[in-house]
């Protein structure tokens, strides 16, 4: 084989490494449904990858491409795999905000998947290497069409789609026109790898510095809550579950016996019509703890959360979590009276929820004042057979000790939801032991449990697991909210109790949340007319509350919908 030969030969086996997500893409990605549009995307991709060839000789070329390419490689092909469709912006974050420690527990997992990659990876660079430094394409047609061409290119796509802006979408300004199709010509590079791992790692970088501007603007924000009056006990409790979805709790109607602790309990209320405002914990849970709505996400950062409402009102707050860190969450953390984190990761195998109630124990001792506190737990989170003691494997055949992240495909659903449905059960347990700890407390009490989001589990023909994905999926949003009150609490207001049992069938969704919190303490907003009549219609503790018409959710890509079902 002569020296030619072999260099085209190891070209195109470097180029099909490149190109390996965006022919997965063409098989998978549910955007590219017709023929048109899959001949659409990889003309745009075969030209993005024929552009550099203009400036850089071959060897260049194979290295400088491996390194922007194949290592965000992963992100795409594993958006592909859950979402079937590219990274989004969501997506990224979610990547990047990875820890090392979960990572590391991922690839224990796959280890075979990971020496494979990492083989690919240094083949695809010794191959790289053994290229000749030469120019790919004649140096003077790269001068001529790069200088040329690729400008004409561009002005071409921008005329394109000026056109389409003023003849399809009706704008009539010009300079709204052209604003449009630049818009819509980086819109169509952010659906392309690896166009849109860098633009999406872009947004993201840019979207957290103005989050964390406008946290640190919050220091002088007051909701204007009173006081109370009396300095009696009163015990709140917030109970942020994860990836528990409405569906698998008996509670709700689910057929097997998961929640059998909290269906003997006296005082629990379950609200089967419950929906979350979005996929992710770090969407979820800011939209969960404010006043700020999914439809409303652009002021997430102008208000403070209910932790700091209740500290303005003179309570002792606490926030004791089994997870890690989101943004709002640290500014939180910072403020609250009482803290506590578990330390441990979600990759670690024995960090179970019940190992929360020490700490809540300890910070109950003080029985002489107001308290409201938090419990975010790790919940449902995948994987599921790490998340409950061997005890609790009670559905099986489960996932067992043999896991490898092969096991997760439909043919395996069987087995994911029985271990699914033991982290239930677990809940259930760690639930029940919560309340048991609070009722010891003879004291006026409320324990609020919803969970932040749903999960999928090959649930039908689109075939989605887990959460974070794009299509809005009924499984994905449905979540359980449930209500425990006790004795004491029913007796000092009857009223509300009264109200919680009238709206147990009531759809809405997780902006109950904060207005309920609040009622159910009878706390109430100074000088805040608006705010008390909000709060009044939108707390399942009053008698005037009201439902949402439509509910509405964001997405991954974090479009703002209305839900369905």
């Amino acid at each position: 084989m002569s020296n030619k030969v072999k260099t085209v030969f190891r070209s195109i086996v470097l180029l099909t490494i490149l190109l390996f997500p965006n022919i997965l893409a063409c098989f998978v990605a549910s955007d590219l449904s017709s023929p048109f549009k899959t001949i659409a995307y990889l003309t745009v991709v075969f030209a993005g990858l024929c552009v550099p060839m203009l400036v850089l000789r071959r060897r260049t070329y194979f290295v400088v491409m491996g390194a922007l390419c194949l290592f965000c490689a992963p992100i795409e092909i594993a958006s592909l795999y859950l979402n079937h469709n590219p990274a989004t912006a969501t997506f990224v974050g979610l990547f990047y905000s990875t820890n090392w420690e979960e990572v590391v527990g991922v690839l224990s997992a796959i280890w075979p998947l990971a020496i494979m990659l990492v083989a690919i990876w240094a083949g695809y660079f010794f191959l790289a290497c053994r290229q000749p430094n030469e120019w790919i394409i004649p140096r003077w047609i790269g001068i001529w069409t790069a200088g040329i061409g690729l400008p004409l290119l561009l002005i071409g796509a921008l005329i394109f789609f000026y056109q389409h802006a003023r003849n399809i979408n009706n704008i009539t300004d010009k300079k709204e026109a052209i604003t449009f199709a630049k818009e819509l010509i980086v819109m169509k590079f952010n659906k392309i790898f690896p166009y849109n791992i860098y633009l999406n790692t872009q947004s993201v970088i840019a979207e957290q510095y103005h989050a964390k501007q406008a946290q640190k603007e919050l220091d002088s924000f007051l909701f204007g809550v009173e006081t109370p009056k009396d300095s009696l006990p009163e015990l709140y409790i917030l109970v942020i579950g994860e990836a528990a979805r409405s569906e698998n709790f008996a509670l709700n109607g689910y057929e097997r016996e998961t929640t059998p602790r909290l269906q003997r309990r006296k005082n629990i209320i379950s609200y089967p019509n419950i929906y979350s405002q979005a996929g992710t914990t770090e969407v979820s849970v800011p939209h969960m703890i404010s006043r700020i709505a999914a439809t409303e996400k652009e002021r997430i950062n102008t208000e403070k959360t209910l932790p700091e409402a209740f500290h303005e009102a003179g309570y002792q707050t606490a926030w004791i979590t089994n997870q890690s860190h989101i943004l709002c969450t640290e500014r939180i953390l910072a403020t609250v009276d009482k803290r506590f984190e578990s330390g441990k990761d979600m990759s670690v195998t024995n960090n179970y929820d019940e190992y929360l109630l020490a700490p809540l124990q300890k910070i109950l001792t003080n029985r002489s004042t107001k308290q409201f506190m938090i419990v975010h737990t790790m919940g449902s989170h995948w994987r599921y057979d790490t998340r409950y003691p061997s005890q609790f494997e009670l559905f099986t055949p489960s996932l067992g000790e043999d896991f490898r992240l092969s096991m997760i495909k439909p043919s395996n659903r069987q087995k994911l939801v029985n271990a699914y449905d033991n982290t239930i059960l677990y809940t259930d347990y760690f639930l029940d032991s919560l309340i048991s700890v609070t009722e010891k407390q003879q004291i006026p009490a409320v324990v609020l449990y919803i969970s932040d989001h749903g999960e999928n589990l090959y649930d039908n023909e689109q075939e989605l697991i887990l959460h974070g994905n794009y299509s809005a999926s009924k499984w994905l949003y449905h979540v359980p909210l449930i209500v425990w009150y006790s004795d004491a609490y029913e007796a000092l207001y009857p009223e509300k109790v009264a109200a919680l049992h009238a709206h147990v069938n009531s759809r809405d969704n997780s902006s109950v949340v904060f207005h309920s919190m609040i009622d159910a303490a009878g706390l109430r907003y100074t000088n805040d007319t608006a705010g008390n009549a909000t709060m009044r219609t939108r707390s399942i503790f009053s008698s005037s509350y009201c439902p949402l018409d439509t509910l509405f959710a964001l997405t991954a890509e974090g479009e703002c919908i209305a839900l369905e079902y």
